[in-house]
């Protein structure tokens, strides 16, 4: 008799809001739901990834003191100190407790997904992974499954497994592992179940069949690096999807990058350079959207090329579509085709990029990033895209992402790296400059010449930052020391450096870690300046540190509307 549910998907969480767009809307798991229900299987999705999420559990007068406390310890911050460590001792009562009935929520909801999959004999349990507490608490869920349904068939998937490969599978909590995208996959592997008798007997089939492992890689992550792009599905969001997120969509424009060689970077483990998606299929997905009224877009790639992104800008424009979107773009040699390029992309509804741009230092961009850009390839580009947004009369924010402090060579030292980053900022001021310590992520060339570029790690790092809870708004000193060290410098030290160089960029008037989505959201409901940016990242601070969602949900009705009018404005008669 067949499975009234062949499939349940449950999207882990952490007991805190991370960041602003953790409320995105869930395309993956409803990209996987809507092909296997093409195929006649029975998915249901569990996402507490929501606006309201992080209040789940918590009494509401407990947010309403933490609120409190946390505006005060940010008020007195730089000028009277001791207040605000008063405040910040007076807060830790209520910080224990919010994060005491938090993780007591998330307990009973895991008591909760395993009866649920004792009840409707669910033969298969997908979760979709995240980093830190998320996946501690993935690693939990599943062995309450175990514990309550040891004939069910439990698959990790997510960003976790394309970072860490089969080191989830180390704990043998998981029985499978995909690697990539996983619609195709699990096809074949539900067919596969339905057909075999025994969980032994199902997993001896995937191990003579399709892996020797546990680790099923596809895509371009696969051996071949292949993507079917000639049979994408267009995922489709019902009710509940929509229900308590960001009306902004993720879309899959194209997988890998074009340079793909960047030592620090996990994107790495792709075995692909970038394959575009056919233009025809993205704007079918947005035309899907904009029905639902989603009008906000995020491209996926981790970098979207200017000749693909100037091929879907045609498309858009030809078909009048209203939409904003945000992509991820390279530095390189600025031409007046490119200067073009932008124009027609800021035209088409392109308002806001992200942009690595690692150092302002040439020699630490060649030698220990292998980027392949120049510092001057980095100005040239910002004042390229400014240059169009001002032709155009339309607004395109910059968004530069930077790694500080970073493994040096030579005579080079921490403050020249520094100093470098500092002026190069001062010459194209982006909107906002992402800052990150150093990460050092297993496949990447940082990891596997570890020694060469400074870094000392401590057998069992991988597993330690694989739970590691990383959140750059934590004081240092509340940080859990990982067992790495760069140039001899520990991870207090480092976090330290990262600091003061935050401090700097927000002392010249530059919102820091603002993200590319918020800041084309933000603009489009006149928030825009940098004053606005500022004023946002300072109250969705209080939000994450105080563990509500008070204000972030003020700007997210905003938004929302917003989305649903450009939206409809796709589909009104003339």
């Amino acid at each position: 008799m067949k499975k009234v549910i062949d499939l349940l998907l449950v999207n882990s969480f952490a007991p805190r809001q991370r960041i602003a767009s953790d409320a995105a809307l869930e395309n993956g798991l409803a990209l996987i739901r809507t092909f296997l229900q093409s195929k006649g299987f029975t998915v249901t999705v569990i996402d507490e990834q929501r606006l309201s999420g992080a209040e789940q559990g918590v009494p509401k007068w407990c947010f309403h003191f933490l609120r409190l406390l946390v505006i005060l310890q940010m008020k007195y911050y730089t000028s009277l100190k001791h207040l605000t460590l008063l405040f910040l001792l007076l807060a830790w009562p209520f910080q224990s407790l919010a994060i005491y009935r938090r993780k007591k929520y998330m307990d009973k909801l895991g008591d909760e997904i395993a009866q649920y999959v004792y009840t409707n004999s669910i033969p298969m349990v997908g979760i979709k992974i995240w980093y830190g507490d998320a996946y501690a608490w993935s690693i939990q869920l599943a062995k309450k499954i175990k514990r309550q349904n040891p004939d069910t068939i439990i698959v990790a998937g997510g960003p976790q497994v394309k970072v860490y490969g089969a080191k989830v599978l180390d704990e043998e909590i998981f029985d499978l592992a995909i690697m990539g995208p996983g619609e195709y996959i699990l096809e074949k592997l539900l067919n596969m179940l339905s057909s075999t008798a025994t969980k032994l007997a199902f997993l001896d089939k995937v191990h003579n069949q399709i892996t020797r492992d546990r680790l099923i890689s596809t895509g371009s992550y696969s051996q071949h690096g292949s993507y079917m792009f000639d049979n994408f599905i267009i995922p489709k969001y019902n009710e509940e999807d929509l229900k308590d997120k960001i009306l902004f969509h993720t879309l899959v424009d194209g997988v890998g990058c074009s340079w793909n060689k960047c030592n620090f970077c996990s994107h790495s483990r792709q075995n692909v350079t970038h394959i575009p998606r056919p233009v025809e299929e993205i704007y079918a997905e947005i035309q899907t959207m904009t029905k639902q009224g989603i009008a906000f877009f995020r491209f996926s790639s981790s970098e979207t090329p200017l000749s693909h992104g100037k091929a879907i800008a045609h498309t858009l424009m030809a078909n009048n579509a209203h939409i904003h979107y945000s992509m991820f773009v390279r530095a390189g040699k600025v031409t007046e085709e490119i200067f073009d390029i932008y124009c027609l992309l800021i035209k088409s509804g392109l308002r806001a990029v992200f942009m690595g741009g690692e150092t302002g230092h040439d020699v630490i961009n060649e030698k220990v990033m292998n980027k392949g850009v120049t510092r001057k390839d980095i100005i040239e580009t910002i004042q390229c895209i400014k240059l169009a947004a001002a032709k155009v009369a339309q607004p395109c924010k910059i968004g530069l992402s930077l790694i500080y402090p970073t493994p040096i060579v030579g005579p080079i030292t921490f403050q020249d790296v520094f100093q470098a980053n500092i002026t190069m900022i001062e010459q194209t001021l982006p909107d906002t400059v992402i800052i990150n310590p150093p990460g050092v992520f297993p496949g990447t060339i940082w990891s596997e010449q570890a020694e060469h570029f400074g870094f000392k790690i401590a057998e069992g790092f991988n597993t330690q930052l694989m739970s590691y809870e990383y959140s750059i708004f934590k004081p240092v000193n509340f940080w859990t020391k990982l067992n790495f060290s760069l140039h001899g410098y520990d991870m207090e030290s480092l976090l330290h450096e990262s600091g003061k160089f935050r401090q700097a960029v927000e002392g010249m008037g530059i919102p820091t870690n603002v993200s590319d989505e918020y800041l084309m959201m933000l603009t489009a409901i006149g928030h825009g300046s940098k004053t606005d940016l500022l004023i946002f990242k300072k109250h969705s601070l209080i939000d994450i540190m105080s563990g509500s969602s008070h204000y972030i949900k003020q700007i997210v009705e905003k938004i929302n509307t917003y989305s649903r009018k450009m939206a409809a404005q796709n589909h009104t008669v003339n």
